[in-house]
This record gives C-alpha cells, structure tokens and sequence, in this order.
C-alpha cells in the first residue's frame, strides 16, 4: 500500500469522491448493469457531487478515502448502523468503492479494516453490506472474513431488476 493513505473524508474530498464514485461504478457494473446507463454516468457528476458534500459534513456516517500521493483518491468507504430493521445494532458499509486500478494492493481491505475500526470505537461488534449478486467483489468480501447470511433482496437500477445478497461479519475486529 505504498504511497496510499487512509484517511477521514472531508467536504474538500467531495469532487474527487464523486469521480471515484461514477467511474467505479462504471468498472465495477460492466455486464451486470445496462451499459447505456453506465455510460451515462459522468453526466451525473453534479449530483454525485452535491450528494458527497452533504455526506462529508454528516457525522453520523463515517466516510473514508483511500489518497493516492499520484492520483488523489483512488477509493472510499461508507456507512454507519444498520438500515435494516433487524439489523439496527450492526454497523452498515453503505458503499466501499475502488478504482480498478487499484484492486489487488490491500487498499480495500484497510479501508474496510479502518471503516469497521471506526465502527467498533462507536460501539458496534457485527457489520453486514448488501452487494449485487455476481459481482466479482463477492470473492473480496470472503476473502476478508464476510459470510453470505442465506439473504436476498429485489431491487431495480436503472429499469432492470436486481438481486442483491447480504453479506454479514460475526466479529468486525479484522
């Protein structure tokens, strides 16, 4: 991870976190997503970016970048309790995104790391993040420690039904 920083986001980070945003999605979604609703994706820009800006400045979420000392950042995580009902005291990663380039040098796994630090300080033990089923993530998740809990969701992006799996941690201390 030479050369890579973890840090806490700032609202300065808003710009760069939207790129990373858009362009991950991009990366990450080929084939599972339209691409036409991919390759719209930098058109949204604006939007991703206003969304950043609000989220920096919440604090009840915990949102960290991965800083590239070439490129800036290259990655962030996201997220803060459970959404789901049953699920309430257990931490969520909301999104953990990074750019493809920089797959494969312990970035995801010590933002991941870091991210469930912060959650621990905060009181929680277990963490869960739902991911689109056959996304080559999944394998990521596993290799970390991260279980299928057996659970699925419908969801629908960008007109095309979805299936999403919930991937659970008994034990967040990675």
């Amino acid at each position: 991870m030479e050369g890579i920083t973890i840090r806490k986001a700032s609202v300065d980070d808003a710009a760069e976190i939207a790129n990373v945003h858009i362009n991950s999605w991009r990366e990450a979604y080929k084939g599972l997503l339209p691409q036409e609703f991919l390759d719209e994706r930098p058109l949204n820009f604006k939007n991703r970016y206003e969304l950043w800006k609000k989220v920096t400045q919440n604090f009840e979420q915990v949102t960290l970048v991965a800083e590239s000392v070439d490129h800036g950042i290259v990655g962030f995580v996201n997220g803060t309790h459970g959404r789901d009902e049953d699920k309430k005291d257990w931490c969520e990663v909301w999104c953990i995104y990074l750019l493809e380039k920089y797959h494969g040098k312990k970035i995801g796994l010590n933002l991941l790391k870091q991210y469930f630090d912060a959650l621990i300080d905060k009181g929680f033990s277990k963490g869960y993040l739902w991911v689109l089923d056959n996304n080559p993530t999944i394998s990521f998740y596993e290799k970390v420690g991260g279980r299928y809990s057996g659970r699925d969701k419908e969801d629908e992006i960008a007109g095309q039904k979805v299936k999403e799996l919930m991937y659970e941690w008994e034990n967040i201390k990675l």
